[in-house]
């Protein structure tokens, strides 16, 4: 049976409850239509929760940095596309609508820039806050992927 390391999953989901905590907070600053003042903001929006997330894993298992800083950047990169096709689903309608993602592409585009985009901000952090609470329940329940010398000296005599 595996055990759930708890410690693993709290420093991972909690820092990136903290990152996206600042990212609502950093969001809240801006307001459409967006001048140049504002683009820090946007951009700490975007990248604040998988920056917090990776400290989380970094503080947890400094052996796996390698692993967090690609997992954390994965989940940074892709996820910007994820919240931009939900916002192209939703704006249109206001609800979720699969033909709204591939026929009225235009009219999602107009609305969403009228909007300054305001579905996909808000999307992204959940996104993000999905993705860490899967990525920390992986690692809290994974054993660490390198032993200590004394563990393998053990393991080695058995």
């Amino acid at each position: 049976m595996t055990r759930f390391d708890f410690r693993t999953f709290l420093l991972i989901f909690g820092a990136a409850c903290v990152g996206a905590v600042w990212a609502t907070h950093q969001r809240s600053m801006t307001a459409p239509p967006y001048g140049e003042a504002q683009i820090p903001a946007l951009i700490w929006t975007v990248f604040a929760t998988p920056f917090a997330m990776f400290w989380g894993w970094f503080g947890a298992r400094r052996e796996e940095r390698w692993l967090a800083a690609f997992v954390c950047f994965c989940i940074y990169f892709l996820s910007t596309f994820i919240a931009a096709r939900y916002e192209t689903c939703v704006v249109v309608h206001g609800s979720f609508n699969l033909v709204s993602c591939f026929v009225e592409t235009e009219q999602a585009q107009a609305l969403a820039n009228a909007q300054g985009h305001r579905v996909y901000f808000e999307s992204i952090v959940a996104v993000h806050l999905i993705a860490a609470l899967v990525t920390a329940l992986q690692r809290a329940l994974k054993r660490r992927t390198m032993q200590d010398a004394s563990l393998q000296t053990a393991n080695e005599a058995t």
